[in-house]
């Protein structure tokens, strides 16, 4: 969910003996901007600071973001907490980041951007994928060889509704092709971000994953798959170079160092993307330990012993940066970020209608308003595919919709609605995630921003039927993972030990009097997303 900007810490006397331990500053660049923390080796949080970016929708299903705007919002929140946590600066050993991912950034040869960076939100470069990936004998838009082949060899295919980093890349080369001359490198945003912290133009098997452009089969392949770089056209010269997960890329720059009142000797460590920091950071290290992540996007992340991949609900297995491992990834699609436009858009308008701002405490009214509803918001309906559904079933056509309205229809039974909403999109999603993994989920662990609001991890109990375990840092799941990941990388703590360092607040069990309710919801639910899928296909084609 959006965040407003906010700093917390934990206050550190000189003279307690854990300062002799060692730190890691971790960054989460997500959709609505960077989360980010120090961490010491038990896994607390000392310090932690938000800042908001914003992403600019454009017609035809563009979405950007500034990269300017990212770095100026990392160093704002960076010079927070380190300020807060007053530690020395040796103790902070290592910088590393984690982000949203096929988010596409091209830089010139002074690590410069050229233009805004292509959203994973943004569906122009559906086309291009399309065409890429057409042939005869074709299953769901795709030619059989070229499907089969791409998912031998990477997991997963370059996604119909073009939210993809393949999509964004042929975007820019066939849309803007003097910026895509223009172009050296061609990279995901934490690629972007360990260079302007580090100078050095590095990226890895885990941060180029959308990409769709290395062979997943094994760990650390060292180069991108001639065939998947000859069938996309994209100019293997403009892809950044490949080093091993989790390497330590080197030393801050001296200028950034004492921007931020870092020893110059603090590290850069390559860290992994959200969804792989996030199973982390809510200690989902061990198999078929599942989490759910409640951010703008959604997702299920958890470890299991194979390599595999169900095209048909959109879920499959990614190289993990533990070695050995592989991520069970779902993606969701729709989660925080559309209860954040239903309150900023529709609740409070910036119109002749619209009343006030958006308040600071935004979601703790919401959380209000839902709680003075009964569950079952009286059959009223809200499908929440704002952006085009992902997973369980693709369709770049489909959006979303308010079914059952009435005149005794409030905006406070909308607003249960929509937090039912979506907790039957996740509901649909864990459906065939419980078959892929051949585990039936008695509980989740519950994380992102979302997870901060009870109501709504209550709501995802009763709808669900599972039990939810709520992390004591729900919205630093990604800080805290990232931090982890790198403390385990640099040789400081052993796998088993991460679960411990994760915390649980609260545990939510599903309240058996609604079963029946949300069952017979659900049902229609999935009715709504079957029957009104002819008339979005007519009004979005």
């Amino acid at each position: 969910m959006h965040e407003k900007a906010e700093t917390t810490f934990i206050m550190i006397s000189m003279n307690d003996p854990q300062n002799s331990r060692k730190y890691i500053l971790a960054i989460d660049l997500g959709s609505g901007g960077p989360k980010v923390g120090i961490v010491d080796q038990k896994g607390r949080v000392v310090s932690s600071a938000v800042e908001h970016v914003g992403i600019k929708f454009f017609p035809n299903g563009g979405a950007e973001q500034d990269p300017h705007a990212w770095w100026q919002a990392i160093s704002k929140a960076a010079k927070q907490v380190i300020k807060d946590a007053n530690l020395p600066a040796d103790v902070i050993i290592a910088v590393t980041c984690t982000s949203q991912w096929s988010v596409t950034v091209p830089v010139d040869m002074n690590g410069e951007p050229l233009m805004n960076a292509i959203h994973w939100m943004d569906s122009r470069g559906a086309p291009y994928n399309q065409a890429i990936t057409r042939g005869i004998p074709s299953v769901q838009g795709y030619g059989l060889s070229k499907l089969l082949k791409w998912i031998r060899l990477t997991g997963m295919v370059p996604t119909q509704t073009g939210l993809d980093a393949m999509a964004h890349m042929l975007f820019i080369k066939y849309e803007h092709p003097e910026i895509y001359a223009r172009t050296w490198k061609l990279l995901e945003p934490m690629d972007y971000i360990n260079l302007r912290l580090s100078g050095k133009c590095v990226a890895s098997q885990v941060t180029v994953i959308p990409m769709l452009l290395v062979d997943n089969r094994q760990q650390n392949p060292g180069d991108y798959h001639p065939w998947l770089v000859e069938t996309s056209g994209i100019d293997k010269s403009k892809l950044p170079e490949l080093v091993p997960n989790g390497q330590n890329i080197g030393k801050i720059t001296p200028s950034v160092a004492e921007e931020w009142g870092l020893s110059p000797n603090t590290e850069v460590i390559l860290g992994a993307n959200d969804n792989q920091t996030a199973a982390i950071g809510a200690g989902a290290v061990q198999d078929y330990d599942i989490a759910v992540v409640m951010g703008s996007s959604g997702f299920l992340a958890g470890h299991v012993p194979y390599k595999k991949t169900d095209i048909f609900h959109m879920l499959t297995t990614l190289p993990s940066p533990l070695p050995g491992r592989s991520l069970f990834w779902g993606e969701l699609g729709n989660s925080g970020k559309v209860l954040d436009s239903y309150l900023n858009n529709l609740v409070y308008g910036k119109d002749e209608f619209g009343l006030e701002q958006t308040p600071d405490d935004v979601y703790r009214r919401a959380d209000a308003v839902v709680g003075q509803i009964l569950p079952g918001s009286e059959n009223v309906l809200f499908l929440p595919w704002f952006n085009p559904p992902v997973g369980p079933e693709e369709d770049r056509f489909m959006r979303g919709a308010f079914l059952n309205l009435s005149h005794k229809t409030t905006r406070a039974h909308m607003t249960r609605a929509v937090y039912e909403g979506i907790a039957f999109n996740w509901k649909w999603l864990i459906g065939p995630s419980q078959k892929f993994t051949r585990r039936k989920f008695a509980s989740l662990r519950l994380g992102g921003g979302g997870a901060q609001s009870e109501v709504l991890a209550q709501i995802m109990a009763d709808v669900t039927g599972i039990t939810m375990n709520v992390l004591a840092e729900p919205r630093n799941s990604g800080v805290l993972g990232a931090a982890l990941l790198a403390f385990y990388q640099m040789g400081m703590i052993t796998l088993e030990e991460i679960p411990q360092k994760v915390q649980i607040a609260r545990v939510f069990e599903p309240r058996k009097e609604y079963r029946e309710l949300y069952d017979r919801l659900f049902k229609q639910f999935l009715a709504g997303f079957k029957q009104l899928k002819p008339v979005y296909h007519i009004l979005n084609r």
